[in-house]
């Protein structure tokens, strides 16, 4: 385990929309025509739903927060698990513990490094909370995450360059696992890859909850963009082999079983086997993209996000097995 003592940071307000990740997106409303009376504005949708899972368990559900939340309440402190894409929501996160538990909130654990489930960590860090990552993730999260700001060929602003590079990183490192103790209860943090080659799995035994952070997604086609499908699919085999009755709290979705989670690890296996039929037939580029698509329609095409990230998965898809897919740098000692 590494420790790495935390920096004082200033608090920007940074509300960031991941174009590759399955985040909720939100129009500007119309402007109604002179001739029209105006209409009353619609009620915006919650940031996030907060639900009890368990004694002392909590998932908070994202609505327009990016990735999902939660946190564990033991005998002398609270454990968070991530914290949305943006402060103002991790800010109502705290409000919302501070509602059930006056207990200090100790620590944050950062299941991966990607905007939408670390933007909220200085929210907690003020508070006095430690945070913690598996030891890739603080080599990622204020250089990884400039990538979101490129898609296209877009140029990161300097306001987006100075967002990134204030995000909080984790004090605390660790290889492969390592035990937090809030008093009396026992909270597991471990590695396992598949995502992006630094996430982190939150386990409470007595509880029988997962935090999955983005290696788990329910009923949501993923973000792929540092995935390595080969092993994230291994990953859920043994993620659900271990906890067959458990309650997992997704990255993205509701949450869910061990069975939900086997539909999104058939999801992936569906897809490496579509590109790898296309890839054999010859097919490339937009071509396979279509096949690959059509295939999988039938039966995932409800899912959010199929649209819009879809094609992302195929295409990330195809240079992973081509081998030509450009993943994070694994750190080394």
């Amino acid at each position: 385990m590494h420790y790495n003592p935390p920096a004082m940071l200033k608090r920007p307000v940074i509300v960031i929309a991941l174009a590759v990740s399955a985040l909720a997106q939100t129009q500007p409303p119309s402007q109604p025509a002179q001739s029209q009376p105006a209409q009353p504005a619609q009620p915006q949708a919650p940031a996030f739903t907060l639900k009890q899972i368990g004694k002392g368990v909590y998932a908070a559900i994202s609505g327009r927060a990016g990735g999902n939340t939660g946190f564990i309440i033991g005998d002398d402190g609270v454990l968070v698990v991530d914290t949305f894409i943006s402060q103002p929501p991790a800010r109502d996160l705290l409000a919302e513990i501070r509602k059930v538990t006056n207990l200090p909130v100790k620590y944050v654990v950062n299941s991966h490094y990607h905007l939408d489930h670390v933007a909220g960590n200085a929210i907690f860090t003020e508070a006095g909370a430690t945070v913690i990552a598996h030891r890739n993730e603080r080599a990622w999260v204020r250089t990884e995450n400039l990538k979101f700001y490129q898609q296209n060929g877009a140029t990161p602003t300097t306001e987006q360059r100075a967002l990134v590079a204030a995000l909080v990183e984790p004090q605390i490192t660790y290889d492969h696992a390592l035990e937090v103790n809030l008093g009396s209860r026992l909270v597991r943090v471990f590695y396992m890859p598949g995502h992006t080659g630094g996430d982190s799995v939150v386990y409470v035994p007595d509880a029988n909850v997962v935090f999955t952070g983005d290696l788990g997604w329910n009923q949501r086609i993923p973000n792929l963009i540092d995935a390595t499908t080969s092993a994230w699919i291994e990953t859920l085999d043994k993620m659900i082999a271990a906890h067959p009755d458990a309650t997992f709290i997704p990255g993205h979705g509701d949450v869910a079983s061990a069975q939900d989670l086997r539909a999104f690890r058939d999801y992936m296996a569906a897809l490496r086997a579509s590109v790898q039929k296309a890839q054999s037939a010859g097919q490339s580029g937009d071509a396979l993209t279509q096949v690959v698509m059509a295939d999988l329609k039938p039966k995932y095409g409800a899912w959010p996000g199929f649209e819009r990230l879809g094609p992302l998965n195929v295409q990330q898809t195809a240079a992973e097995l081509a081998g030509t897919k450009k993943l994070p740098q694994i750190q080394t000692e």
